[in-house]
């Protein structure tokens, strides 16, 4: 199996920004890399029809990824994304349960499973972000055969946006207890990951989650191809 680089862009970047983002990636990135790699990126809502349509005509093995997903499906629901207006778009994950979407929007474990059953529904992969913390009870609330069908993000508080890696031997630790409960399913590390730490982390995960170094695309780059 590949291994996972999901880049989230949060609510950075205007669509213009994205546009040259993806552009200038997309030129100078080396086709090489996704021959090892499941590259995929998440920039905001607006961007993805622009983004799609770059992607497509590079011909580059890259795809496209959304940060959120209503617990809701289509309706009256004033301001959700529903899997359904994803639909026609080529989107492979979508990222639930984000500690920030808990911190700033109060969202719950049962908030995330209701997600991860619109993800699916809708052909997406959810990746579950979790931490230590609140772990068994959220993977206890998502039915089985929906997490069979999931990957786990572990993403410790301590390391998001901090600059301040997790110790790797923990992180090993964490992936290791996600799969006695989750089963054989990818298991990915997400908290200041950069060119400089992410082939520690990819010994002992299936991927990652960055974001800080995802948004220069010329660093982004060096991530991708640091990887050995």
């Amino acid at each position: 199996m590949k291994k996972i680089v999901l880049a989230n862009f949060k609510s950075n970047k205007s669509v213009t920004n994205i546009q040259l983002w993806f552009e200038k990636f997309l030129k100078n990135v080396d086709s090489t890399v996704f021959e090892k790699l499941d590259v995929s990126v998440a920039p905001s809502y607006v961007s993805l029809v622009g983004a799609e349509k770059l992607v497509d005509d590079s011909g580059k093995n890259v795809t496209l990824s959304v940060q959120d997903i209503s617990s809701f499906p289509a309706g009256s629901y004033t301001g959700a994304i529903s899997g359904q207006n994803l639909n026609g778009l080529k989107v492979k994950y979508v990222i639930v349960g984000h500690s920030e979407r808990r911190k700033y929007f109060e969202e719950t474990s049962k908030d995330v499973a209701l997600k991860v059953t619109q993800g699916l529904q809708n052909g997406m992969t959810p990746v579950i972000c979790v931490d230590t913390e609140y772990l068994d009870e959220q993977l206890g609330l998502i039915d089985k055969e929906e997490l069979e069908k999931c990957v786990v993000a572990y993403e410790p508080i301590s390391a998001i946006g901090t600059g301040k890696s997790a110790d790797v031997g923990s992180v090993r630790e964490v992936a290791e207890r996600i799969k006695r409960i989750a089963g054989n399913i990818p298991v990915i590390y997400g908290g200041s990951v950069d060119e400089f730490n992410i082939n520690e982390y990819l010994i002992v995960a299936d991927g990652v989650l960055p974001s800080t170094s995802s948004l220069d695309p010329d660093q982004f780059i060096r991530v991708l191809e640091s990887v050995s």
